[in-house]
């Protein structure tokens, strides 16, 4: 009898998983992955750094949020997005947030593990005036694993991600 009911079990478990594969990857989710970036006019830049003793090892080894900062600002002004400052997209019901989180941990002997994501938060208007609520619609990441010496390297990961943003932003605008 367990012999009969584990394909049975076996192929119900199959169909509902690709059920929920199906509902990811239907045509709904595919508009909506495609259209995450059209008509933003104005983006506001933060970078989301390690915790704080993380955080000076990476600065220690040339990697900085603020430099980071700066660096990304001028890479999306120079692809011809207009960038503001967080106090102007406070006020600006179309401003968008590109934010860059920066995830380390050490693991065994000096070798550090690390992951990026960048990813637009855009604002929803709630039904309050002038209340908005940040809703995620496009990211991107990497993530590897370096010794000590070479944490630079995050610096042309981070830039990279960028550039994917650039061309996804110009593939829909």
């Amino acid at each position: 009898m367990n012999k009969r009911i584990l394909p049975i079990v076996s192929a119900l478990i199959f169909s509902l998983a690709s059920l929920s594969a199906y509902a990811y990857f239907s045509w709904d989710y595919m508009v909506l992955e495609n259209t995450s970036l059209k008509g933003i006019n104005t983006i506001t830049v933060a970078v989301d750094p390690p915790v704080r003793s993380l955080n000076d090892e990476l600065v220690n080894h040339g990697v900085s949020a603020t430099e980071l900062q700066k660096r990304m600002i001028e890479r999306l002004q120079a692809a011809g997005l207009n960038v503001v400052s967080r106090e102007q997209a406070s006020t600006d019901p179309q401003a968008a947030l590109l934010k860059l989180r920066i995830h380390m941990t050490i693991g065994y002997g000096a070798v550090y593990s690390w992951g990026l994501n960048l990813s637009l938060n855009q604002k929803v208007a709630l039904n309050r005036p002038e209340s908005f609520y940040p809703v995620r619609t496009w990211s991107t990441g990497k993530f590897g694993g370096t010794q000590q010496t070479n944490l630079r390297i995050i610096n042309d990961y981070s830039m990279q991600l960028v550039n994917d943003f650039i061309d996804a932003y110009h593939a829909q605008n």
